[in-house]
């Protein structure tokens, strides 16, 4: 059985946005985008690419604090995953080409899956 390689390359903040033109400019489309808390109360943010079938995914390791760059100027249809990122862990994404401010799910809470969730605000859900 032949095992499919997937590389998994770590990225820096300030190169992501150029590895993500190099990975449009490869002819690569976007598959996914991922976030989940880590050790050390961190996020890990995983931007999955696909060429001819082969994956590569670019990994980024950030504190709550950190606000990322938007790839929405590269990869337009990108906005629903970093709208749903931004909104439901708390990371600050600046320049989303469609940006939803916290209104794209209803919710009981303002960041369900932060390192902190914070109760309340905008998109609540009425109660019953």
């Amino acid at each position: 059985m032949r095992v499919e390689e997937q590389p998994v390359i770590r990225v820096e903040q300030r190169d992501l946005l150029r590895k993500v033109e190099e990975l449009r400019d490869e002819g690569c489309r976007l598959v996914q985008m991922h976030c989940t808390k880590v050790a050390d109360d961190n996020y890990e943010i995983n931007y999955s690419f696909d060429k001819d079938y082969q994956f590569k995914t670019l990994r980024l390791n950030i504190t709550p604090e950190t606000e990322i760059p938007s790839i929405t100027g590269i990869y337009w249809a990108a906005f629903l995953y970093e709208n749903e990122i931004h909104e439901l862990f708390g990371v600050g994404i600046k320049g989303i080409n469609v940006d939803f401010k916290g209104t794209l799910y209803k919710k009981k809470m303002k960041n369900p899956f932060a390192v902190s969730p914070v109760k309340g605000g905008e998109g609540t859900c009425p109660s019953k």
